[in-house]
């Protein structure tokens, strides 16, 4: 049985998202755009493997590195890709989770983050969250792909178009009336923080 459940993998990558994006400064982010790529990551290498007795079934457990490429129209999602993965299959039931790391790399920068993703039968439906460098951006939407441990990732698709598998870069910073509107809470906020100082320092007398 996994020993972290999928809701805690999901909130991992969102928490990393979340953070890239910074929209808590007000506002929100200066451009969405779409982002799109097809991907195979097939070359195999550092796999180690076990199992574990759940209470429905026994689970096969497996962590590796793979290799591959991205093909994308945009630069920061076309390059070298490496992957890092564990999984926790059950043969029994035909379904499992997958979660980890990937990095797209090229001669002008790269793009890595987090992912989770049901296992259905060897078909993966997931969701990602990272950071492009060069440009700056974050990067969150919904993948699938063909999977198995042993031969890696194939006919990987992100960022679909479509509202059940899309993905977009996030940038920038979008300024204006929601700021404006903000500023009394802006400045109770900034209140707050005067007050907290002087209650540290009068604090720091006793």
């Amino acid at each position: 049985m996994p020993r972290k459940p999928l809701a805690a993998l999901a909130a991992s990558v969102f928490a990393l998202v979340v953070a890239g994006f910074a929209l808590a400064h007000g506002g929100g982010p200066g451009s969405v755009q779409a982002a799109s790529a097809t991907f195979d990551a097939a070359t195999v290498t550092d796999l180690h493997s076990g199992t574990c007795m759940g209470t429905d079934g026994t689970y096969t457990k497996t962590r590796a590195t793979y290799t591959g490429a991205t093909t994308s129209s945009d630069a920061r999602l076309n390059g070298t890709l490496t992957v890092r993965a564990k999984t926790f299959y059950n043969a029994d039931t035909n379904l499992g989770v997958v979660e980890g790391h990937f990095r797209v790399e090229n001669a002008d920068g790269h793009t890595n983050g987090k992912f989770v993703a049901v296992d259905t039968n060897g078909t993966l439906d997931g969701w990602l969250g990272g950071r492009a460098h060069g440009p700056h951006a974050g990067l969150l939407g919904g993948f699938s792909a063909t999977f198995d441990p042993t031969a890696g990732f194939s006919g990987g698709q992100l960022g679909t178009g479509s509202s059940t598998s899309a993905a977009v870069f996030v940038s920038g910073h979008c300024g204006g009336d929601d700021e404006q509107g903000s500023s009394d809470g802006q400045k109770h906020q900034k209140h707050n923080k005067h007050t907290k100082h002087g209650k540290h320092k009068r604090n720091g007398k006793r």
